[in-house]
Parts: structure tokens; C-alpha cells; sequence
């Protein structure tokens, strides 16, 4: 059984590993904000724009953070400021997305500079690259998930506590309407980044391309 890794083992596995490693430069997610429109996020700023998305977030749902976020939630007129709903733990945890992304893509480099030097260095980094892509789908997934019920838990609160009040319902119809146009979405990017170190991984276990 062939200890090393063949010619076109390395190639194959050194041309995935550029492929994921070019990802770095491309949409690895997007956040769609009323009225602002679509915010692709590339390796370069995710640190930056997953803080300021989650700063902008707990400002919006009454979390104490000062500034003008760019996410507002219409006022419900009467209402007073109640205790907020607790923070999901993907939010709080939100610093995680650009480790889990940065993460992926020292493992893509370390994956092609192992295709040509160690056989057991690419089978290890390219799996935990894969699974902290993967990881990083699913945060993102789930942050998804948790802003819109956040928000809509923070709506629902401030129209209770302006319950009476002529143009509450109106206020939380158009409340509920901007939140549901909130989004983060995983780009394309981020899932060519996760398939492309899995199928490396693979490859690298498997030696699939020195059998046939």
C-alpha cells in the first residue's frame, strides 16, 4: 500500500485546496437589510461586519448598546422599556463565524502546502477545515434564525406594553415586515470552501484518484 501521496494525489488535492483558498476573496455571506439592501461579506471584513451586525442587533432589541444601528424597529407609542428577552446564544457566540471561516481557510492553505510535503498533515487539516466550514454554515443558519425571533419577541413586547394605543397594531405590522426582510445568508462561497476541503479530506483517506 502506497505510503505517499502519488503525482496526481497531489495535484488533485493541491488544486482543491486553491479552490478553497481563493473562496477567502469571494461572498462568504450575506446580510440583506431593509432599505440598505445586500452586504456580501468576504474574508477580508467578517470579523467587522458580524460585530457590527450583532452590535446593531442588540441595539435594535433593547440590548443596551448606544449608536445609531441601522436596523430600527418602529416605537410603539406609550410603551415603556421592559426587560429585554436574553440574548440566543448563536448571538452572543457570533464571534465565532470569522473563526470558524478564518479557521477553514489556514486549513486550505496547510492542505496544499501538505500535498506536496505530508500525507497525515493534509488528511488531518483538511477534515477539521471541512467540519469548522461546516460549523460555520450552521452558526450562520442559526444566527439567522435567532435575530428574526429576537426581534420579533422585542416587537411583540413593546406592542403589549403600548397596548391601547390606536397605531400599535400598525406599528408592529410594520415592525414584523422589516424583520422578515432582515436576513443572513450563507454565499456561495462558504459552501465552496466547505465541499472543496471535505472532497480533499476525502481524496486524502480514501487515495481514491491512486486506485483507479
Amino acid at each position: 500500500m502506497r505510503k505517499g501521496f502519488t503525482s496526481a494525489e497531489r495535484w488533485t488535492v493541491a488544486v482543491l485546496a486553491v479552490i478553497a483558498a481563493l473562496t477567502f476573496f469571494f461572498p462568504l455571506f450575506t446580510i440583506h437589510i431593509p432599505i440598505l439592501g445586500d452586504q456580501d461579506v468576504t474574508g477580508y471584513n467578517t470579523a467587522s461586519r458580524i460585530k457590527q451586525l450583532t452590535q446593531e442587533v442588540r441595539s435594535a432589541s433593547g440590548h443596551g448598546q448606544n449608536g445609531k444601528p441601522s436596523i430600527k424597529l418602529p416605537k410603539m407609542p406609550g410603551s415603556k422599556s421592559g426587560a429585554p428577552s436574553s440574548v440566543p446564544l448563536s448571538i452572543r457566540f457570533s464571534w465565532l463565524v470569522p473563526v470558524f471561516i478564518i479557521g477553514a481557510f489556514a486549513c486550505a492553505v496547510l492542505s496544499g502546502v501538505g500535498a506536496f510535503v505530508s500525507l497525515r498533515l493534509v488528511k488531518l487539516v483538511s477534515v477539521l477545515g471541512a467540519v469548522l466550514a461546516a460549523l460555520a454554515l450552521f452558526h450562520l443558519t442559526t444566527m439567522n434564525s435567532d435575530i428574526h425571533i429576537m426581534l420579533e419577541t422585542s416587537l411583540h413586547q413593546a406592542s403589549s406594553a403600548g397596548k391601547g394605543n390606536p397605531w400599535a397594531g400598525l406599528l408592529q405590522t410594520l415592525g414584523s415586515a422589516l424583520v422578515n426582510n432582515l436576513s443572513l445568508t450563507p454565499g456561495v462561497g462558504l459552501y465552496v470552501l466547505a465541499i472543496s476541503l471535505g472532497l480533499a479530506a476525502l481524496l486524502a483517506h480514501s487515495r481514491l484518484v491512486s486506485r483507479i
